[in-house]
């Protein structure tokens, strides 16, 4: 063994001795620790942690645990405010409808609001339209282009209810007409002798173009036919908007544009001239409306689906015409509609009154053209023959029939 080796081991042999004797001291300590520290520390310390508390409960989870421990409970206030709801809806609905509603008067009792209104003037919807305002308190003016027309206004024998002479071929006519009525709603009106004067106030101008049409395919329409039908039902009714703008943005009146929306809205085959109008029409009257609006000036666009009008109903059963299977809506939500729209003060851009209207507008917006061109040949193979001798809005009224018939 040589030197080196043999201190190596002597090292080794020290160094053992010396951690043997720190293990030991180090036991010393901590028994002599152990036996000083009371006995209630020791347990204290010897115990487990306790375990971690769950956080409380969320208001719906409390709900949750408390339907799930009344589930007799649950439903019947489920039912009860099922049932309230509905309840409730139906008597608003109920008083809303059956609400008076009645045109303002001055305070010696005259009428004061005039509304104006363009359209076929024998049409049942025009007239269902004006005798209603009429009887409502409104002073109607029903605009007449003809002799003819202005004869059958005055046998209505209503006192407030009175033609407006309008001639659009002639321009400068037309104005020396319309002259006459600013200066009648500028000057001061006496209802009696002695009584407080009033103005009148015009609120609105209703505009219900005859956009109704033969049933005929393209290639059979001639460019005379084509033409007189834009001029009849898209430029005359552009031509006497223009000519009462002045006065409507000066009275901040309202303006009312009716159009039946069912069989445009679809575009079947046949109903080219039909779908071009309301096309048209839909267009102006969307321009003007943004054209109003920085002045003030609303415009509602009323898209009309199946409306049961008495006049149409009476004739269709004393001529032995079938029956619609589904229920049209009343003319009276219609007459009811036009007064709201007249008086709100913002009222809406676009109202669907009548059965269908809000249901074949969303259709022929968003549906495929496929779905819809399955859905008009349905149509065509039950419906019956159109009368070719009847007014335009009678046979709008049995195409919104059919359309119910078969495509809800």
């Amino acid at each position: 063994m040589t030197d080196a080796q043999h201190f190596f081991d002597y090292a080794r042999r020290q160094f053992n001795e010396i951690a043997d004797e720190v293990e030991h001291h180090f036991d010393l300590v901590t028994n002599q620790l152990r036996e000083w520290m009371p006995a209630d520390v020791r347990m204290y310390r010897a115990a487990p942690a306790p375990p971690k508390r769950l956080p409380p409960p969320t208001t719906l989870q409390v709900v949750q645990r408390w339907m799930s421990r009344h589930k007799a409970l649950t439903a019947a206030c489920l039912t009860f405010l099922l049932t309230g709801s509905v309840g409730a809806l139906v008597y608003v609905n109920n008083k809303q409808y059956r609400r008076k509603r009645r045109a303002k008067k001055s305070a010696s009792g005259a009428r004061t609001d005039v509304v104006v209104i363009a359209g076929a003037v024998a049409s049942p919807l025009t007239n269902a339209l004006y005798m209603d305002l009429e009887r409502r308190g409104f002073v109607v003016y029903v605009v007449t282009n003809t002799p003819d027309q202005e004869h059958y206004i005055r046998t209505q024998n209503r006192v407030d209810l009175l033609p407006l002479q309008l001639n659009l071929v002639d321009p400068y006519a037309a104005q020396e007409q319309l002259a006459r009525f600013h200066s009648l709603l500028a000057r001061e009106h006496l209802a009696f002798d002695e009584a407080e004067p009033h103005k009148l106030n015009f609120v609105g101008m209703i505009i219900v173009p005859d956009t109704q049409s033969t049933l005929a395919r393209i290639d059979e329409i001639s460019s005379e036919e084509w033409s007189d039908a834009l001029n009849a039902k898209v430029l005359n009714t552009i031509a006497t908007t223009q000519l009462f703008l002045p006065s409507i943005t000066e009275h901040k009146a309202k303006i009312l544009i009716l159009t039946p929306s069912v069989t445009p809205s679809l575009k079947p085959p046949a109903h080219g001239i039909e779908s071009t109008v309301y096309g048209a029409l839909e267009g102006f009257t969307a321009s003007l409306a943004a054209e109003l609006k920085e002045s003030g000036v609303y415009l509602s666009h009323f898209k009309l689906g199946n409306i049961d009008i008495p006049a149409i109903t009476a004739r269709q059963h004393w001529q032995g015409s079938a029956g619609a299977r589904l229920k049209a809506t009343p003319v009276r939500r219609l007459q009811d509609s036009v007064f709201d729209a007249l008086v709100s003060r913002r009222p809406s851009r676009t109202w669907h009154v009548g059965r269908g209207s809000l249901a074949y507008d969303f259709i022929g917006n968003w549906m495929p053209a496929s779905a819809v061109a399955w859905m008009m040949g349905v149509v065509r193979k039950s419906a019956p023959p159109v009368v070719e001798d009847m007014h335009g809005s009678e046979i709008e009224s049995l195409t919104w029939e059919k359309i119910d018939q078969e495509g809800v």
